[in-house]
């Protein structure tokens, strides 16, 4: 199982969880608050390193990840469990499409694998960079135009 150094998960692993607990705010209709936010991502971000770190079993990392997700966004940010689960499913599932295409173009871009990257710390910080860009981009536009599937707190009851 790949080990995250602690540098991956202050420049990498927290920016990403703040955008995944953002995405999953905004797309049903909940107001972020960046507070928890950040409490959520460092959170995730350390559980997963911790996973990874000491869990043998290749792709448990995954389900512990959507796990703790769930719980954060029931618990923490006070979401019903149907929403927390819709929240944690998309956020996750937006993420894997957003990486698996954009991060495989900047390898191919670079002409590296995968494993040569995730040993040099730099690029392993920086090549996630532009699949994070872009899945903050449109979850700023989903906050921002107020797109949602599911009608949450910022709706008003005045139409």
């Amino acid at each position: 199982m790949d080990k995250m150094p602690l540098i991956a998960v202050i420049f990498q692993s927290i920016p990403e969880s703040i955008i995944l607990f953002s995405f999953g705010l905004a797309i049903v209709g909940e107001r972020i608050n960046f507070k928890k936010v950040f409490i959520a991502a460092v959170i995730s971000a350390f559980t997963s390193m911790f996973v990874r770190n000491y869990v043998p079993y290749f792709g448990l990392h995954s389900v512990i990840g959507v796990l703790v997700l769930f719980i954060l966004f029931w618990k923490l940010f006070d979401l019903k469990a149907w929403k927390a689960l819709i929240s944690s499913l998309l956020s996750l599932i937006i993420l894997i499409l957003l990486e698996t295409f954009i991060l495989q173009a900047v390898l191919n871009l670079k002409h590296i694998t995968l494993t040569e990257m995730l040993q040099d710390n730099l690029k392993r910080v920086i090549y996630f960079y532009p699949h994070l860009t872009i899945f903050g981009l449109v979850t700023w536009l989903i906050y921002y135009k107020k797109w949602f599937l599911i009608k949450g707190s910022r709706v008003s009851n005045v139409d």
